[in-house]
């Protein structure tokens, strides 16, 4: 059975998932996300500040990055099966962190 957990005075929190992937994961999960989905927006971080504005950071460039540890999280935007969805991939000493959240 699925919880809906939300603010006493807001809507429910959208489901979220977690996954740790190597860098093959993160490069498959790429193709998977340009063949599959009509991304919206890629967001790239270094450490506590943004370091690029919403969309204009390639999704290829944004990956890249990530592998190589240049930024340490992006976050991708996209819709799929009639839902958004918010991919946010963080390094992290056992691989990257995927957490992965269906917005209503």
């Amino acid at each position: 059975m699925t919880e809906s957990f939300g603010l006493a005075d807001g809507p429910p929190l959208p489901e979220m998932r977690e996954a740790v992937l190597s860098s093959d994961d993160v490069l498959a999960l790429l193709a998977d996300l340009q063949t599959h989905t009509r991304i919206q927006g890629v967001l790239c971080k270094s450490g506590t500040r943004q370091q690029t504005p919403a969309g204009e950071t390639p999704i290829e460039q944004a990956v890249d990055q990530l592998i190589n540890r240049t930024v340490t999280a992006i976050q991708i935007r996209y819709a799929y099966d009639d839902h958004e969805w918010t991919d946010t991939l963080l390094n992290s000493p056992a691989g990257v962190r995927l957490v992965r959240c269906q917005h209503q």
